[in-house]
């Protein structure tokens, strides 16, 4: 079921302590979110660091202390990265808590989404080495994999522009990537149910896969075709802009032809200078596997901003 606008989210936002782990959570201070909204701040400290003092029993009675006060360090740096990030993202609007996790970090961030009936999780796209990495490179790919609701990757700030203040220098841009399949009319409905500002503006965009024929003769014989598929494009546009009730006016949309949908999508980021894209993906649920489409894989990987990956949240 699509998110009502005038419903609370529950969001959960995972962090490392990375500069990318900030970005993530000053993009969100600038999302449209409904009030009363819940957001849930977590870290995980990864179970290769934290051991249980024994390891086994290979370790003498010396090291299993010195492990025992390395994992209260750990432990207390978890605790108070997870309050400091609250602290920053003071929106009286919202209400805010924390947790601190223990074990793989993308496992245990799509178990924690799953059991508090998560809307939305946010990261950013890596973390940092050394002490601090909880958030390993791959972890948000992992998270965008298994996990069962929406998943925010944010970016470095490469097209949209944030500063220390939290805001943009510019309203909300957003590219919804739109090819009419159910998992994109959920995206869209997704989008459009976010309590946005007047100001933000939407573009849908659909890009129709551009064949390259040298005989002219089938070209001729399949131009038939590429209309039809054209107006069906066009009709899908048409469905985004005006069938969906929209909080803003500021509704535009394209239809491009590229040999490449993915790099069709990314040129259009760049190009139009996009926050945030959004692209509806399908899902399996957060236990078993699957493989994201390769659009919204390399969308996700190559975009130069934002990427929400939308799916209906499973059960």
């Amino acid at each position: 079921m699509v998110n009502d606008r005038n419903r609370p989210m529950k969001l959960l936002l995972a962090t490392d302590g990375s500069e990318c782990a900030r970005r993530a959570l000053d993009f969100l201070r600038v999302l449209p979110l409904s009030s009363g909204s819940e957001l849930m701040i977590v870290t995980v400290v990864d179970r290769e660091l934290y051991g249980d003092g024994n390891e086994g029993g290979s370790l003498d009675e010396e090291h299993r202390e010195t492990r025992l006060r390395i994992n209260e360090m750990l432990a207390s740096d978890a605790a108070k990265l997870v309050e400091q990030e609250a602290g920053r993202f003071g929106d009286p609007d919202q209400r805010c808590s924390t947790r601190v996790l223990y074990g793989q970090p993308a496992e245990e961030i799509v178990k924690v989404a799953e059991e508090l009936d998560i809307d939305l999780i946010v990261m950013g796209n890596h973390g940092l080495g050394g002490v601090k990495r909880f958030l390993l490179g791959s972890t948000s790919d992992q998270v965008m994999q298994h996990a069962a609701c929406p998943v925010l990757i944010v970016r470095p700030d490469l097209t949209g522009d944030t500063d220390d203040s939290m805001r943009f220098e510019h309203p909300l841009h957003i590219l919804l990537a739109f090819d009419d399949s159910r998992y994109a009319r959920h995206a869209a409905e997704y989008c459009a149910s976010l309590p946005m500002d007047e100001q933000t503006r939407v573009t849908a965009l659909s890009v129709l896969p551009l064949v390259k024929l040298y005989r002219q003769d089938v070209s001729q014989q399949l131009e038939w075709m590429w209309k039809e598929k054209r107006k069906v494009a066009e009709a899908g546009l048409a469905w985004v802009t005006e069938s969906l009730e929209w909080k803003t006016m500021h509704l535009s949309s394209q239809l491009r032809e590229h040999p490449d949908v993915s790099e069709a999508i990314i040129d259009a980021a760049d190009e139009l200078d996009i926050d945030m894209i959004v692209v509806g993906d399908k899902g399996t649920g957060a236990i078993r596997r699957f493989l994201l489409g390769s659009v919204t894989r390399r969308v996700a990987h190559h975009a130069p901003c934002s990427v929400l990956v939308v799916r209906k949240k499973s059960g």
